[in-house]
Formats: structure tokens, sequence, C-alpha cells
């Protein structure tokens, strides 16, 4: 049974490179189950996982390396790639995961505990950002799926709350941001700030994207200060 909680991360721990690392090479045969062949620096593995976010049955065999490169062949979507820092904290393992493009900058740090009152009695270190556990979109499966489009707009996830001015002048507030259920598109809900206040919803990579008007190239939504007062 792994059991385990998931948290971004915007600000690395100082003297990171103190910490031992592995390099991780992942890709997957299947996302339901999840069926994943991985390499760890020299050795090499195919695991089994099932349903759940928080907890979940885990498999795990050892591969050769020639069955690996075989079964990696086979494998769809993205090959991850990352390095992976492990964190001695409060008696657990932090798991910091570094991914190489095509899902840079992202940073995901994980914990594993041996029961679920562990896991929910775990207080994290300031340095985490939000919890992920719950959101699909942070698995790494899921991960695999979504290519390079998908991490572009995930490297603009973090629009911050706050007030935007559209390029065409009007205002509106974002409330907060969410994940599809679907397609796991990140999205933006906003509110209009004039009129009858509409509440809306726009595609994460949409809302960053530059637009030309006139001749002249700008931002779609300009951040131009904190909530409404």
């Amino acid at each position: 049974m792994e059991i385990e909680r998931k948290f971004t991360v915007e600000r690395l721990p100082e003297e990171l490179e103190r910490f031992p690392r592995k390099h991780l090479e992942q890709a997957y045969l299947c996302t339901a189950p999840v069926v994943r062949v991985r390499r760890s620096d020299d050795a090499f593995f195919l695991t089994c996982k099932g349903a759940g976010l928080l907890a979940r049955e885990e498999y795990e065999l050892p591969l050769t390396e020639e069955a690996y490169r075989h079964l990696l062949s086979k494998a769809d979507g993205l090959i991850i790639v990352k390095d992976r820092y492990c964190i001695p904290f409060a008696g657990y393992t932090i798991e910091l995961d570094i991914f190489a493009p095509p899902l840079a900058p992202l940073v995901i740090a994980e914990v594993e505990f041996h029961t679920e009152a562990e896991a929910a009695a775990f207080q994290p270190p300031e340095w985490f950002g939000r919890e992920a556990t719950y959101e699909p979109a942070y698995s790494n499966s899921n991960l695999s799926r979504r290519g390079p489009a998908w991490a572009e707009a995930m490297e603009h996830e973090h629009i911050r709350p706050g007030r935007y001015r559209h390029f065409k002048g009007g205002e509106y507030e974002v409330l907060y941001t969410a994940v599809h259920s679907e397609t796991l598109e990140p999205m933006v809900v906003y509110r209009a700030l004039y009129g009858e206040r509409g509440v809306w919803v726009r595609p994460a990579s949409m809302w960053n994207e530059t637009v030309t008007r006139d001749g002249v190239t700008c931002r779609r939504f300009t951040y131009i200060g904190g909530e409404e007062p």
C-alpha cells in the first residue's frame, strides 16, 4: 500500500546539492490501472498501481535493462525525466522531484507514510507550496499524457488572485484557479468588476497569452493589484 501526500514547490530548500540525488526516467504502458516502467540511475523497475490519490495499492518488480528498453518502446505519451532529491524531515523522507523539459519548471514534493493517520498529522516544511494530493493533474501518469502544450499551461498555473486589466480596458478579479475534471486542463475562475459582475472560466494558457492590437503586443490580462477592497 502506498500512502503519499504531494505538494507543489515554488522555492527550493537551501543547500539542495548536499542531499542524495537519483536520476529518474519513466513512462507509462497504461494509466488505468497505472503500469509504469522506470529507470532509477542504473536500476530498472516495472510498477503497477491501483486507483486512489492519498492511498492505493502498489506492486513493484525488478527488470533487466533489456526488458526495460523493450517496454519503454511500447509506452504511450511523454517519457518523464526528473532528478529526485531525498531530504530527511521530521522522521520522514521528502522526495523532491525537479522535472526536465518539457515539464520544467515543474517541481513536486512527495512524502510517504505508514498510515493515513500519519499522513493527516504531517506538518509540511515552510518551503512547501500548496497541497496537490487530491489533484489528479499532478500525478505522473497524467503528466505523461498532457505533453508540451499542457506543460506550458502548468508553467503559468500560479496565477495569483487579484485584479487584472484586460487589454481592451475592462477590469476583472481572479477568484482562484481550478482543473477541468475531464481534460485536466488548468483553468482560471474570475469575475468582471463592472456591469452585472458575472463569473467566468477561461483556460490558464489563454489567460497568459499575448495579443497584438493596432501593432502593439501585450498580455491579454495584466495584473494590477490585490483583491477588490
